[in-house]
């Protein structure tokens, strides 16, 4: 009879480990949003350079922190599991790391300094290639080098270049300069990560059912790019003036229809041919890309004259 007891004991044990995960992934399904973050602007237009260095810190780094202090926080390294099942939301939170990688680079090297000959601030090099880098799936121990550690890491040394901008002659000031030549760089670094993302949703050897985790990937590549081209547009009105302004309108009007998009079940219309009855989202999100890519090479290009 003991034996049966105890063996009853652990059935239920098991049983009840089992029902708190399901309710975790459930919860982790239910509470977490793969559709409508958008730019949050300053209070203010920024008016001095420290300001608009803050501005442009913030651009960069608010999609990645808002994942990090969501109400799961960052799932791509999670050890329960959850990556293979909740993949629509690990997908955009790649796509946000992978962005944010290469959005801190090109950033560093346009608005941290006054020319190409000048050094890049320490804390934007280790934001970018020490912080960033880090692996995105890295658990850690004790949780001493796990990504979400890294990543603050890298968010908090955007933050204090900001805060070094005070257009004083010191050792630790730090200086914000952004010219037509810089605004084209981050122009050109928007269009090839916009043109990498058709890449992606154009692979057709996407299969039925990981078509949601390229459309999510996608949607978080996205989400850094609007961030960073909004917080550019709310520093330099030149950008408006010079690009036309139903350019950025059309530019901005699609960033956030594809914040938007957000399907039941993402179908892709055979994925091969794509004369299926179904819909295809791939390809409808694709047709959303495209015109952001255009866009963003008509303004480039009227930059450059």
């Amino acid at each position: 009879m003991a034996l049966s007891s105890k063996r009853t004991w652990v059935v239920r044990g098991l049983a009840g480990l089992v029902a708190v995960y399901v309710l975790y992934l459930l919860a982790v399904g239910l509470f977490t949003t793969v559709a409508g973050q958008s730019y949050k602007a300053p209070a203010e237009a920024p008016a001095d350079d420290r300001a608009k260095a803050t501005c442009i810190a913030d651009a960069l780094v608010q999609p990645l922190e808002e994942e990090l202090d969501g109400a799961f926080g960052w799932l791509p390294n999670d050890i329960l599991l959850v990556p293979r099942i909740i993949d629509n939301k690990t997908s955009f939170q790649l796509g946000v790391i992978y962005a944010t990688r290469s959005g801190s680079e090109v950033l560093a090297r346009t608005v941290a300094r006054f020319g190409d000959r000048d050094t890049l601030p320490h804390m934007l090099v280790d934001a970018t290639q020490k912080h960033f880098a880090y692996a995105e799936d890295s658990w850690g121990w004790w949780f001493l080098y796990n990504s979400e550690k890294r990543y603050r890491e890298g968010i908090a040394d955007w933050r204090l270049w900001a805060s070094r901008v005070t257009g004083e002659q010191t050792k630790q000031a730090q200086v914000y300069n952004v010219t037509t030549s810089d605004i084209v760089e981050i122009m050109n670094w928007a269009i090839k990560t916009m043109e990498y993302t058709l890449g992606v949703l154009n692979d057709d050897k996407v299969g039925h059912f990981y078509g949601d985790n390229v459309i999510y990937y996608v949607k978080g590549i996205s989400r850094v790019v609007d961030n960073i081209i909004e917080g550019l547009l709310q520093c330099d009105s030149s950008i408006i003036e010079r690009g036309g302004k139903e350019n950025v309108d059309e530019l901005l009007k699609r960033l956030h229809m594809i914040s938007q998009f957000n399907p039941i079940y993402v179908v892709g219309g055979s994925y091969g041919v794509g004369d299926s009855f179904w819909p295809n989202h791939i390809a409808a999100m694709a047709r959303h890309i495209d015109v952001v890519s255009n866009r963003l090479t008509d303004i480039r290009n009227a930059m450059e004259k």
